[in-house]
C-alpha cells in the first residue's frame, strides 16, 4: 500500500464577500493566509486559518490580538462551507421582519447566516405576494440586519412585506444555482428604447449571440414581446441588451401583489443567433457547470478577508493507492 495527497493552491484578492473555491479533487484540509493582514497589525484580524473536513464549518483561526504583530488563537464559526452543486439544497427559513416597497425593496432580518451579496434568495409568506415564491440575486447585505433586492423592478411591489414572512437561502452564488446552463429566467424589468434593455430577477448568465424567447402575461404591460424571439446584443450580469426596439410598446410593469396567484414573466433561451460563434467561444456558458468545493466567509475573522486583502490558500486531498 502506497499513501499519497493531492496539493491544489491558489490566491485572490478579496472583494469582502465570501469566496467560492472550486477543487477538481474534493478537499479534507484547507490552509488559507491572508498575505495582507499577515504583514499589518489590524486588531483582531485574522491571518490564517486551518481546517479539516470533519469540523463541519468551524475553523482554526490565528490572529493580532493588539495592534501589533503579536499573534494569538481562537476558532472562526461558519468560517468554511462544503459545496457540491449538484446537491446544494440550500438554508433554512428565516423571519423576515419587514420589507420595503421599492423597486430595490430591502429586508429586515436579524439573522444572514451565509449570505453574501449575490447569493440568491427566496421569500415565502411575507405580504408582498408577487416576489413570494420566486428566486432573486441581493446586494446591500447588513450582516445581521438586512439584504436588498439587487436587480430593480420596473415598479415596487406595491405594498410593505410586513414582519410576518420569511426567506431562505436558495445558492450562495450563481454559479451554484445554476447547474446547468442556459435556462429560463423571471424579469424585473424592460426598458423601453431603440434596443430594448432586460432585467432579470436572478443574475442571468447569458451570453451574446443567444437567442431568446419571451412570455409575458397581460398584468406586466409590453405584451408586445409575448412569444416574441430575440438575439443578444448585449449583457451585463444583471441585464442583456436585444435587438428589438421597444421604445413604442407598452410600458414594462412589475405587477403589484394580489391575493390570487398570478403568471410570472419569463425568458428563455431557443438557441443562437444566426452567423455568431458563441457556443464555441463560451463553452462553459451552455453545459454542465456542477462542481465540488468550498465556500470562504468574508469579513475581518473569515477566511475570505476584506476588501482588497491577498489571499493564499491550500487544500490536501488524502489518497489511498493499491500497489500492484
Amino acid at each position: 500500500m502506497a499513501d499519497g495527497t493531492i496539493l491544489q493552491q491558489g490566491s485572490f484578492t478579496a472583494d469582502g464577500n465570501n469566496k467560492t473555491l472550486k477543487l477538481r479533487s474534493d478537499v479534507d484540509k484547507l490552509v488559507i493566509e491572508n498575505q495582507t493582514q499577515w504583514a499589518a497589525s489590524n486588531n483582531g484580524y485574522g491571518f490564517r486559518y486551518t481546517w479539516y473536513r470533519d469540523m463541519g464549518t468551524t475553523a482554526l483561526m490565528e490572529y493580532h490580538p493588539a495592534g501589533d504583530h503579536t499573534s494569538a488563537v481562537n476558532t472562526s464559526a461558519s468560517a468554511v462551507t462544503l459545496i457540491d452543486s449538484s446537491t446544494y439544497s440550500g438554508g433554512s427559513w428565516i423571519a423576515v421582519t419587514g420589507g420595503t416597497n421599492a423597486v430595490g425593496a430591502v429586508y429586515s432580518t436579524g439573522d444572514t447566516s451565509g449570505l453574501s451579496n449575490g447569493a440568491i434568495v427566496r421569500l415565502k409568506g411575507t405580504d408582498q405576494t408577487n416576489l413570494n415564491g420566486i428566486d432573486f440575486s441581493i446586494d446591500d447585505l447588513s450582516a445581521n440586519t438586512s439584504f436588498a433586492l439587487a436587480n430593480d423592478l420596473g415598479t415596487a411591489p406595491g405594498i410593505t412585506a410586513g414582519a410576518s414572512g420569511y426567506y431562505k437561502l436558495v445558492a450562495p452564488n450563481i454559479e451554484t444555482y445554476r447547474l446547468f446552463t442556459p435556462k429560463n429566467n423571471n424579469l424585473a424589468d424592460i426598458s423601453n428604447a431603440a434596443s430594448g434593455v432586460v432585467t432579470t430577477l436572478v443574475d442571468h448568465g447569458y451570453a451574446i449571440g443567444q437567442k431568446v424567447k419571451f412570455h409575458i402575461p397581460s398584468n406586466y404591460g409590453m405584451i408586445e414581446l409575448d412569444g416574441v424571439e430575440a438575439n443578444i446584443t448585449a449583457v451585463t450580469d444583471s441585464t442583456f441588451t436585444i435587438n428589438i426596439d421597444t421604445s413604442g410598446y407598452t410600458a414594462f410593469t412589475f405587477p403589484v401583489y394580489t391575493a390570487t396567484p398570478f403568471n410570472y414573466a419569463t425568458v428563455v433561451p431557443v438557441g443562437d443567433a444566426k452567423n455568431t460563434s458563441v457556443t464555441y467561444n463560451n463553452p462553459s456558458r451552455f453545459f454542465n457547470q456542477g462542481y465540488i468545493g468550498v465556500v470562504l466567509t468574508g469579513g475581518t475573522t473569515g477566511p475570505a478577508g476584506n476588501s482588497s486583502d491577498v489571499v493564499r490558500w491550500t487544500a490536501y486531498k488524502s489518497v489511498r493507492l493499491d500497489d500492484e
